[in-house]
């Protein structure tokens, strides 16, 4: 979990670094994110801990005293399949109940970090616009005292087109007791402004200029600070849906669709003007019999009374370019409601990939473990990182191609497990008959026999 949540901190650093968060709100989005991380670090633990265990019971052979008593494999993976059954439950509760609400608390905590201006911070030589309204700079900073000297301010508040220009040789920063102001208090300067708001401004352009020995600027700082948004703006988000409101918004999803191709027909039947097609009860537009098109006068524009010439020509053009929009913009409407209802069902099979994933996961690293014979961190560790990193490839492959409509959602998101479970059986199987195939003096007998044959075979055509 802290090698995952290692690489969250560096995917959102930049997003969290310079906006003066307090430590409360950047434990509160990781605690979110730790959630959410639940599915990629069980399977894996699951995974690692059966290879180890198994794998320390046969290095001290005490798997192959238990066989020698008469307890078979499948025996000794009986408690440990009640713990799989549990580690299942809880998996679900996971991903129905616990990610659901970590996505949701963490969407609203993201955005609203997202919208937080970056801290304020002063800069000797560069213009800052950090404050709204207010484009300062200092020309320089004393590192000890905190000073600001050669101070130039641009105040927008109060007019966009003419600024108040304040100039001043040094000055000092300021927070009020409550962190809502920021007092600048400056020392020798002058104030130069335009009187706008005088009457008769744009005939005469009147402006005062103003030397002050010391004066004292405050600005509002609410702005910069963190606020929360409503969470039930992102709760209608696919990832914050359980199993249940996952399948009614699938279902509502589907009957939008039907009413969109039902209403599709109706728009485009006002078009038809020469010869309607029959529509059947479900309202599906049908061909005419070849029968009637044929009987067809073949100088369509003697059908036309009322438009003579180039009129008929150009009120068909402008109903076929109408009926193309609207076919486009019913195709790509269509589209996008497909891609939301194979969304919404990604993740109603996701609910129940995890627990299933976790037995999966067992029923290889036990067998593993009792076959390979190895436990502790070295070997075990190696084997289930290239197990799980497959695993997690075929994984993200198959949602890939439900995500982009190649392959159902179910398809999709079941293809690491159904590539897995052969596996599995394969691995339980081996290790119920006391396989070999990880032992390398077998491999390596088998070498120097197929060495050897190879040897005579060439000896006995050279004698020929």
């Amino acid at each position: 979990m802290l090698i995952l949540l290692m690489q969250v901190i560096w995917l959102y650093v930049d997003e969290l670094i310079g906006k003066g968060l307090e430590w409360q709100v950047i434990a509160e989005l990781m605690f979110y994110f730790s959630a959410s991380l639940i599915p990629q670090a069980l399977p894996l633990s699951v995974l690692l801990s059966s290879i180890m265990t198994f794998g320390n019971l046969g290095e001290s052979y005490e798997l192959v005293a238990a066989k020698a008593s008469g307890i078979s494999i499948w025996r000794m993976f009986k408690p440990m399949v009640g713990l799989m059954v549990f580690i299942a439950i809880f998996g679900f509760f996971v991903s129905n109940i616990l990610i659901p609400q970590a996505n949701l608390k963490r969407g609203s905590l993201l955005y609203d970090v997202r919208q937080q201006k970056p801290a304020l911070a002063i800069k000797a030589g560069v213009f800052s616009q950090d404050i709204p309204g207010i484009t300062l700079r200092v020309g320089k900073k004393n590192s000890k005292t905190q000073e600001l000297q050669e101070i130039l301010i641009y105040d927008l508040r109060e007019s966009q087109l003419h600024p108040v220009i304040i100039f001043a040789k040094r000055g000092n920063m300021s927070m009020s007791e409550d962190g809502r102001y920021l007092f600048l208090t400056l020392f020798e300067g002058a104030r130069y402004e335009e009187m706008e708001k005088q009457k008769g401004y744009y005939n005469s352009q009147p402006h005062t200029t103003t030397a002050f020995s010391e004066e004292r600027i405050a600005f509002d700082m609410n702005s910069f600070k963190f606020s929360r948004t409503d969470e039930n703006l992102f709760k209608h988000h696919w990832e914050m849906l359980n199993v249940l409101e996952l399948q009614h918004a699938s279902d509502s999803l589907d009957k939008v669709a039907k009413i969109k191709y039902k209403e599709l027909a109706d728009f485009i039947k006002p078009y038809y003007y020469f010869s309607r097609a029959a529509a059947d009860s479900t309202g599906k537009i049908n061909a005419l019999p070849p029968m009637q098109v044929q009987s067809v006068n073949p100088d369509i524009i003697s059908h036309f009374k009322e438009l003579r010439g180039d009129g008929v020509y150009t009120a068909a053009i402008n109903n076929t370019r109408s009926v193309k929009n609207i076919v486009e913009y019913s195709i790509n409407e269509y589209n996008e409601l497909t891609k939301m209802r194979a969304r919404h069902r990604i993740e109603w099979h996701r609910k129940f990939i995890l627990s299933v994933a976790c037995v999966i996961m067992f029923f290889i690293g036990a067998p593993l473990g009792s076959i390979i014979r190895k436990g502790g961190f070295g070997l075990p560790i190696v084997v289930s990182v290239i197990l799980y990193v497959c695993y997690h490839i075929v994984s993200l492959s198959g949602e890939k191609f439900a995500k982009t409509l190649a392959w159902s959602p179910a398809a999709g998101m079941w293809l690491g497990i159904t590539v897995f479970v052969p596996l599995g059986i394969f691995l339980s199987y081996q290790a119920a008959n006391d396989s070999k195939i990880f032992d390398a003096s077998v491999y390596i007998n088998l070498g120097r026999k197929l060495s050897s044959a190879f040897k005579k075979k060439l000896s006995s055509r050279s004698h020929l």
